[in-house]
């Protein structure tokens, strides 16, 4: 049977019924700040541009805080593009000062994060609460981020 170009275009993409270690596992994490929703998902590729009291601080850590892949989480990737966003969205003589950790703590104030897996298609584990790694722990509770866990809705 041939297929047309239309019918190509909107065939839905396959299952993924076998482990591909290049795309899959990750994690989806969801930053919340006074109302305002930020998300981002890990990535297998180059490791993200930090904002740097996000690079200080894991730099800083002791090596049993450290994991392989620090700096890569999206918790790390979240607060940094939020410090970001934050700082260069100043005016005024506060954008004449330098942007340190209590100006970072004080825009997270009353901050909330949550992470879930994702996983193929009938893996148990998909959108379950990953807790956050040994070095993002440190990490969200040195900025005064609280770390919540959202149950899936049951059918």
């Amino acid at each position: 049977m041939e297929t047309t170009h239309h019918q190509r275009r909107h065939a839905p993409a396959p299952l993924l019924r076998h482990r591909r270690d290049s795309l899959m596992p990750i994690v989806a994490a969801a930053l919340s700040v006074r109302g305002d929703t930020y998300t981002h998902v890990s990535e297998k590729s180059e490791p993200p541009l930090l904002h740097p009291l996000v690079g200080e601080f894991l730099a800083g850590l002791p090596v049993e805080h450290r994991e392989r892949y620090t700096g890569r989480c999206p918790e790390a990737v979240l607060l940094s593009q939020f410090l970001d966003q934050t700082e260069s969205g100043r005016s005024g003589r506060a954008a004449r000062k330098s942007f340190g950790e209590g100006d970072a703590r004080k825009a997270l104030r009353g901050a909330k994060m949550t992470t879930v897996r994702i996983r193929e298609e009938g893996d148990p584990a998909h959108g379950t609460h990953q807790p956050p790694c040994r070095s993002c722990e440190p990490l969200l509770a040195h900025f005064g981020v609280k770390t919540i866990s959202l149950h899936p809705r049951t059918k």
